[in-house]
This record gives C-alpha cells, structure tokens and sequence, in this order.
C-alpha cells in the first residue's frame, strides 16, 4: 500500500489540510499559560512530530527507510521552527504567520519551479500569482499592526531620552473648554534586561485660582490618567483630570540586538522573515533523497533528523552557557523550564497541528 501514487484531489486535500494546520498551530502558543522559551516550545513540536512519524509503519514495512536527507530538513525545520515560536511571542500571531507564510511561498515556489523544474502551465503567470499573494499576506501583516507612529515615538524616547506627549485639559464645570498642556518624561535607567522603561517627567496641572507643578514618578506599563488623577485628588477636589492623547497605555518593550535597541515587535517580525527564507526550504532535501525515501516515506527520516538537530540545539545553548558561567552545574540551572505540568496541553496540540 502506498500514498505517493495516489491522486490529485488527494494532494489538493492533504495541501488544505497542512494550511489549517499550520495556519492554526500558533493559537497554543499565544494563548499559552505560561510564556516559554522558544526553544522549549519546539522541543515539544519536535517530540510530538518524532512520535507521530513511526506511526506510517501501520501502512507498511516498506514506510521503515532512513535517508541522512532527513537531517538536512530538521536544520531547517527547528532552527526555522525555533524562530517562528519567537515570532509569535513577540509580534503576533496574524503578522508573524502573514509574514512567515509570504516568504515560504516565494522559497518554495523557486525551489519547485527554478530548480526542480517541476510544470506548471505559465511561468510568467504562476511567477505574478505568487507575488500577489505575497503582496496580500505582507498586507495583511501591515495593517494588522499598531500604528507605527507609537512605535517611532517610543523609539526616539529611547535615543533622545525623552518623550513629549499632548495631553489635554478638560475643567469640570466647562466640559467645552479645553487647554492643552505638555507632558515630558525623561528616559532613566534603560537597560537590556529591563522589562519595563521607567520614566520620570514633569506634570503640569491648573486649577482655577493658581497654577500648581507636580512632579510624578511613574512606570511605563501602568495607566498615566490614573497616576495623574490621582495626584489631582490629593491637590484639590475640583481639579481638572488631564487625558493623554495619541499615547499607547501598554508601552512597547525594547530590546538590545548586537548593541542597538529595537523594539521587540520589530524583532519578532525579522525573526518572521528569517523563518520564511530559511525554513522554506524544509522540504527541499527530500527531492534529493533515494526514490524509495520519498513523500510519506521521508516522514522516519525526517522525524529522527529533527529530533537530532534538537538535541544538538539544546546541547550547544548548554556549552554557551557553561562557557559564560564557567560551571557545569550553573549552566545546567540556567537552561529553560519545560513546565510540564501546565504546558504539556498546549504543547501537545501545538505539535499535532503543525505535524
């Protein structure tokens, strides 16, 4: 019995089918109860994926083929795989799919018809449907983002240390009249550990008869219009309320990459990138593989070649480590947690529908 002669409407549903799947398989991992490790995350891809591979013997003893090709996917796959877990945590589901997916179309689409040669009825018109479709999917990620005028502003509050936000000034008997005032947060203590940016400003706040100042020290990830209003019951009853215009509530985190600071979601995007001109190639190694270690055959030496570079991962992050705390035993307690108890669930099913 064998599936790799089967017919077209065959491959069109299997085709359909890996799109759900993998259009779906990151829903665990964002609404994950616990925030993982990129690389835990896809160890447990790479189990479930190990495991349900074998099951293929049941169509056959012929499915039992090893081809080392296998090993050439997993380089691909988990390093790829490891990316797109980042991508999801950092940037988003839909943006980092939509641009995930883009690229892997393009790699794939060179792959199948520039080097392989395999047919197709137009080149020219197969080559300017694939672009409309990555131009929809880039789209797509585009517009699904926050404004990325919140984003340049927080990042220019990083370089020049310090933020200028409008903010306005609304009197409880005249609901009508309203005054702007400014609002400046100078940048303190950034540094690359950090998980929220402090920052510390100067509040400026009126009442009817005298004009008082008030120095407020605040963190980035609370709401501004409390702290403020706060401050304003403290000075008198009647005090306008100040609200903040054009400020995101929830400031973005900012990371340092090989020295320059970026925002994590534009980290998480580039890591979306390199998922699709990487990982796009998982596929590839098995056209050159033997005939008999092709289709549903390749799955054995696609399972153990991942499970492979796997482990190789997991020891290489252990030497970094042991080269960086020079102790064997505080490289091991500086390794990631599996938490099992809470995420085998997520992991399990993140596994199975991207397998």
């Amino acid at each position: 019995m064998s599936l790799d002669n089967t017919c077209e409407v065959c491959g069109w549903l299997a085709a359909a089918a890996s799109a759900v799947g993998f259009g779906s398989f990151g829903v665990p991992i964002k609404g994950a109860p616990v925030a993982l490790d990129p690389l835990v995350f896809q160890s447990y891809k790479t189990t479930i994926c190990f495991v349900t591979s074998w099951l293929v013997l049941l169509l056959g003893d012929d499915y039992f083929v090893y081809s080392p090709w296998g090993i050439v996917s997993g380089l691909f796959w988990v390093p790829g795989g490891v990316a797109t877990v980042y991508a999801i945590q950092a940037a988003g589901l839909g943006i980092a799919i939509g641009i995930g997916s883009s690229f892997i179309v393009l790699v794939s689409f060179t792959w199948g018809i520039f080097v392989f040669q395999e047919q197709v009825h137009s080149r020219l018109a197969a080559s300017f449907a694939i672009l409309c479709m990555m131009l929809g999917l880039l789209g797509m990620s585009y517009y699904s983002s926050p404004e990325s005028a919140s984003f340049d502003a927080i990042l220019a509050a990083v370089e020049d240390d310090e933020l200028e936000l409008e903010v306005t000034h609304k009197s409880g008997d005249a609901a009508d009249e309203t005054q702007r005032c400014s609002l400046n947060v100078g940048m303190a203590n950034i540094r690359q550990r950090t998980d929220a940016i402090k920052y510390q400003g100067l509040v400026a706040t009126r009442d009817d008869d005298h004009e008082t100042h008030t120095k407020n020290r605040f963190n980035a990830s609370e709401y501004l219009s409390n702290e403020m209003s706060d401050e304003a019951d403290d000075q008198d009853e009647s005090q306008a309320d100040c609200i903040m215009l054009d400020a995101p509530q929830e400031q973005p985190e900012v990371i340092v990459v090989f020295g320059r600071k970026m925002l994590k979601r534009h980290v998480g995007m580039l890591s979306a990138v390199f998922t699709g001109c990487y990982g796009g190639s998982i596929m590839a190694p098995m056209q050159y593989a033997p005939a008999n270690a092709k289709g549903t055959h390749f799955l054995i030496s696609f399972a153990i070649g991942s499970a492979l570079v796997n482990i190789w991962l997991w020891l290489l992050r252990y030497l970094f480590y042991c080269r960086t705390t020079r102790c064997p035993y505080a490289a091991y307690e500086k390794l990631p947690p599996f938490h099992i108890r809470d995420m085998w669930k997520p992991g399990v099913a993140c596994g199975l529908l991207c397998t």
